[in-house]
């Protein structure tokens, strides 16, 4: 479990260090791991994977109407069932009809996240990643890994 814990913490670092700490766990997560962003007073327990893109805006000149959005909604609604049997997870949509966006959230425990992360978040990502791309109308396909807490 050390390890494991390392090695994501080092995957969340990028020039911050985390470093686990103890305390109370949350009763909520399924997990004790916690880690923290250096000195900052910010503790988490929760790692999203973020997989966004931006769609094109319908003839209309917003969501209601964008075909790229309904396929990529489409396209979320054939995953969910796969991502929901990542252990812990926990899934989140946002959308933005003004600056376009659309964004998948894959929430779990920094533990479960660790273990996904080690295997480069496959299965799922590479697959769902080159389905997005090939909507027609998406562009600034990305993905990003952060903290996600209740705060």
């Amino acid at each position: 479990m050390k390890i494991q814990a390392a090695l994501l913490l080092s995957t969340l670092a990028i020039t911050t260090a985390f470093a686990p700490i103890g305390g109370t766990p949350n009763p909520s997560t399924s997990t004790q791991l916690r880690a923290e962003i250096g000195e900052t007073g910010i503790a988490f327990e929760n790692v999203a994977r973020e997989w966004r893109c931006k769609y094109t805006a319908g003839p209309s000149g917003g969501p209601g109407d964008s075909d790229s959005l309904k396929e990529c909604q489409a396209l979320l609604s054939e995953y969910l069932p796969k991502l929901k049997e990542l252990p812990g997870a926990k899934v989140t949509r946002q959308v933005c009809g003004g600056c376009l966006d659309f964004k998948v959230s894959i929430v779990q425990p920094l533990e479960e996240h660790g273990a996904w992360a080690e295997a480069d978040y496959e299965p799922l990502e590479s697959e769902f990643l080159e389905r997005l791309k090939g909507i027609e109308g998406v562009s600034q396909v990305e993905t990003q890994e952060i903290t996600f807490e209740a705060v």
